[in-house]
């Protein structure tokens, strides 16, 4: 749900970033009207609830068990990084992650395909 000062976080893996794009993406029909991307069908997310200039998504080059490698250069990585280290312990690697701000996914779906969600906290 909408949720001011909160980041939700996705880890993958997929083969590139335009993959990843048309996986996250927002597209629009012959009337102008938004169709859900895959990503939020899979993740049973409401488009309504997600301000698409506040999602990041990257595929990095060497897939990483490492949380801190996997976040490196994103949006507030010194407040996230840190509270997400406490309690995420990754036991596979991945090459993407799909951060969405001001919002707090309810965890209705862990895992679809080849992503996880792996959790939301705040960025402030």
């Amino acid at each position: 749900m909408e949720e001011q000062g909160m980041v939700s976080i996705w880890l993958g893996n997929i083969k590139t970033q335009n993959q990843l794009e048309k996986y996250v993406n927002l597209t629009y029909d012959e009337e102008g009207e938004s169709v859900p991307s895959k990503f939020y069908g899979d993740f049973n997310i409401d488009m309504d609830e997600i301000d698409e200039d506040f999602i990041e998504k990257v595929v990095i080059e060497e897939k990483s068990d490492n949380i801190s490698v996997l976040l490196e250069g994103c949006s507030y990585e010194e407040i996230i990084l840190p509270k997400v280290k406490e309690y995420v312990a990754l036991n596979k690697l991945y090459n993407a992650v799909i951060l969405i701000y001001n919002f707090e996914y309810q965890n209705l779906v862990n895992s679809f395909g080849d992503f996880d969600y792996i959790t939301s906290t705040n960025y402030q």
